[in-house]
C-alpha cells in the first residue's frame, strides 16, 4: 500500500497570497468608487430632466410662464418652485440628488415649506426686480472669492423666476418685494440653451432674495460668490451648519468630499481658498440638461450695455 503525503500551504504561500489580494483592493476599490460617483451623476442628470419636463409641462398651463421661484404667505409658510410643480414631476423622491448630502431631515416629507434642505438641493434664480436689490448689487465680483475670476470686475446676473409674497413674516422673504410678481415666459428668453432654469445649489432661490443686506455671514450681500445659511436652523439648510454658495453648486465629479460646491468658511484671502471644482448639472430654459464645470458655467461672460459683461447662464436678455 503506497501512502500520499498531503501537504498544505505554508505561512510564506498564505501571506503572499494575502499581499495580493491586498494588492488589487487597493487598485480597484478607487475604480469602484469613481464608478459609483458616476453613476449617482448620472442619476442627477435623470432627475433634473425630470424637473426640466416638469417646468416646462408647467409652463404649458400657465400662459407659458414658468413656475414662481417661491410663494410666501401670512402663515410662515414658504412653498418653493419644486413643491407648486409637484403634480408635475409627481416624485419627491427626484428631490432627493444622490450626489449631495445624505443627512438631510424629514426628506420624504410633502408638507409645504417644512422643509427647505430638500428643496434646496436644487435651485432656481429669482428676477432681480422682484428684490429690492439694485441692479449693482446683482453682481458677480463683489467678494474676493469671485474676483479671482472676473479679474476685479464686476459682472452682471438675473434669473427668469417671479416670486408672490403676501406678507413678510418669513425670514426668507425679507429680502422679496411685497406683492405678485410674474416669471419669465419660455418664448421672452433670449437663448433658450444658454440659460439656466434650474441647477444644483445648496439653497431653493440661490439666496438671491436675500440681497442686500439680510446675509448671515459676511457683508450680508448674497451674490454667486459669497457664501451663506438659509436659515440659522442647520436642519434647514442642504448642507447643515456649512455655509453655502448663493448660486450653482458643483456637486458632480468633486475632489472636495464635504467640501464641495462652497467656499471655505470662514472665508480666505486670495490666493489660498480654492474655487469651486467639479461639474454642475444644470437645466436650461429648452429642457435640455447637462454638466458643466462650475467656472466654466459662472465664468462665461457676454458684453452688455455700457461696456460691461454678464454671465452668459444667468442673463435672460442675451444683451
Amino acid at each position: 500500500m503506497i501512502r500520499t503525503k498531503r501537504r498544505g500551504f505554508t505561512l510564506i504561500e498564505l501571506l503572499v497570497v494575502i499581499a495580493i489580494i491586498a494588492i488589487l483592493a487597493a487598485i480597484l476599490f478607487p475604480v469602484f468608487a469613481q464608478a459609483k460617483r458616476a453613476a449617482k451623476g448620472t442619476v442627477a442628470i435623470n432627475d433634473a430632466k425630470q424637473m426640466a419636463l416638469g417646468q416646462l409641462m408647467y409652463a404649458t398651463d400657465a400662459d407659458d410662464n414658468f413656475p414662481l421661484v417661491a410663494q410666501y404667505d401670512s402663515n410662515w409658510v414658504c412653498y418653493p418652485w419644486s413643491y407648486t410643480q409637484q403634480p408635475y414631476m409627481k416624485s419627491w423622491g427626484v428631490l432627493l440628488d444622490p450626489t449631495g448630502p445624505n443627512d438631510l431631515v424629514n426628506s420624504g416629507s410633502a408638507a409645504a415649506g417644512q422643509d427647505l434642505a430638500l428643496y434646496g438641493l436644487w435651485g432656481m434664480g429669482p428676477e432681480r426686480l422682484t428684490t429690492s436689490a439694485t441692479a449693482a448689487q446683482f453682481t458677480f465680483g463683489q467678494q474676493p472669492q469671485g474676483k479671482v475670476m472676473t479679474g476685479g470686475q464686476l459682472w452682471s446676473y438675473d434669473g427668469i423666476g417671479g416670486v408672490a409674497v403676501t406678507a413678510k413674516v418669513i425670514w426668507s422673504a425679507w429680502g422679496y418685494n411685497t406683492g405678485y410678481y410674474s416669471s419669465l415666459t419660455t418664448t421672452s428668453i433670449a437663448n433658450p440653451a444658454d440659460q439656466v432654469m434650474i441647477s444644483q445649489a445648496g439653497n431653493f432661490d440661490y439666496m438671491w432674495g436675500m440681497n442686500p443686506g439680510l446675509g448671515d455671514f459676511g457683508n450680508g450681500n448674497d451674490t454667486p460668490d459669497n457664501f451663506d445659511l438659509y436659515f440659522s436652523g442647520c436642519g434647514s439648510n442642504a448642507y447643515g451648519c456649512a455655509a453655502t454658495i448663493c448660486g450653482p453648486i458643483a456637486r458632480q465629479r468633486d475632489n472636495e468630499g464635504t467640501k464641495v460646491g462652497f467656499f471655505p468658511f470662514p472665508g480666505a484671502e486670495p490666493p489660498n481658498f480654492p474655487l469651486p471644482t467639479g461639474l454642475t448639472v444644470w437645466a436650461g430654459t429648452d429642457g435640455h440638461v447637462k454638466a458643466t464645470p462650475w467656472t466654466q458655467l459662472m465664468g462665461t461672460t457676454i458684453p452688455i450695455s455700457g461696456g460691461n459683461r454678464a454671465i452668459k447662464a444667468f442673463w435672460p436678455s442675451g444683451s
